[in-house]
């Protein structure tokens, strides 16, 4: 466990910039706009421009609604940066330290290969989502107020922020949004494992043959089963092993996956699945085989990782 603990400290040491700096000047910009708004708040209900001043009860609970989920703006947004930077380590993980023959150097260690992609994974599926959580909660207390402010100035007849601050969704959600970090880290175990493996092998150009490895195999089977009339499902195999193996990074994207069987599922909401009325269905994806048959998947692809990296040449 420490040396595990001990390699985890230095994925974070050669990453800082990638895993830190990019979220914050990410959160930073986000601040910046949507502070920098002006203008007096309206609102439409009925197709109707309804002052805060004259709001009813309803409307005006309607519109703290909305106040309280500006706070986990910054979630959405910074949610489409998460799998650009897992993808990004992912690919690069295995495929630099061989390209600059740090490698050798690892390998002279008493550490043994398990335990270092094991970190590279922790690293991945862990941390980052984590710092994504954090770096969002806090761009979104600048947001948050500066809409609350807004808002209370304009002259609704209540206190926004102590009406805010008891819709106990509010407060909850953090703790719903962790609670669902182990679904996604199980979910995108496919794509975390194909990318590191393809990390260890290619030689040059690792995005190319993680990309391109997936896409043609759907297009020769597709071809094929033309030709041969075999009446493939080709939306099947394009989903599981494009979309699971390439996607599978994307946060909430097991919504897509059960809306093939749950059209009431709406995907546009997707990316805000951790903060809202999706928390109910993903948990429900841990009692589903799809998920358990892709993580294992995943976890065989992470252990020929392994083995190409011990065997590997440098070259």
């Amino acid at each position: 466990m420490k040396k595990l603990m001990w390699l985890i400290r230095r994925e974070y040491w050669e990453n800082k910039a990638m895993l830190l700096w990019s979220n914050a000047a990410v959160a930073a910009l986000l601040v910046i706009v949507f502070a920098s708004l002006r203008g007096r708040p309206s609102y439409q209900f009925e197709g109707q421009v309804v002052e805060p001043a004259v709001m009813t009860a309803a409307q005006i609970s309607y519109v703290i609604k909305g106040l309280n989920e500006s706070f986990y703006l910054p979630l959405s947004l910074l949610g489409v940066l998460l799998p650009i930077l897992i993808g990004v380590y992912c690919l690069g993980s295995l495929y630099n330290e061989r390209d600059d023959r740090s490698v050798l150097f690892w390998k002279s260690m008493p550490v043994s290969g398990t335990t270092t992609v094991l970190s590279k994974v922790l690293f991945a599926l862990l941390l980052f989502p984590l710092a994504t959580l954090v770096f969002s909660l806090i761009a979104g207390i600048p947001i948050f107020l500066s809409f609350g402010i807004r808002l209370q100035t304009s002259g609704i007849q209540t206190n926004v922020f102590s009406a805010a601050f008891k819709d106990s969704d509010m407060l909850l959600t953090p703790l719903k949004m962790i609670s669902l970090l182990p679904v996604y880290m199980l979910w995108a175990l496919p794509t975390v494992g194909w990318l590191m493996m393809v990390s260890a092998w290619a030689k040059a150009k690792p995005i190319l043959w993680a990309i391109c490895i997936p896409m043609l195999t759907v297009w020769l089977i597709y071809i094929v089963s033309k030709n041969l009339d075999l009446g493939l499902n080709i939306r099947w195999l394009n989903f599981n092993i494009i979309g699971r193996g390439l996607m599978s990074i994307l946060p909430a994207s097991w919504i897509a996956y059960q809306k093939v069987d749950s059209p009431q599922i709406d995907y546009a909401h997707s990316l805000t699945a951790w903060s809202g009325d999706m928390y109910g269905p993903s948990l429900e994806m841990l009692g589903k085989s799809e998920l358990w048959v892709g993580a294992i998947i995943g976890i065989a692809m992470l252990a020929v990782a392994v083995f190409l990296r011990q065997k590997k040449d440098v070259s």
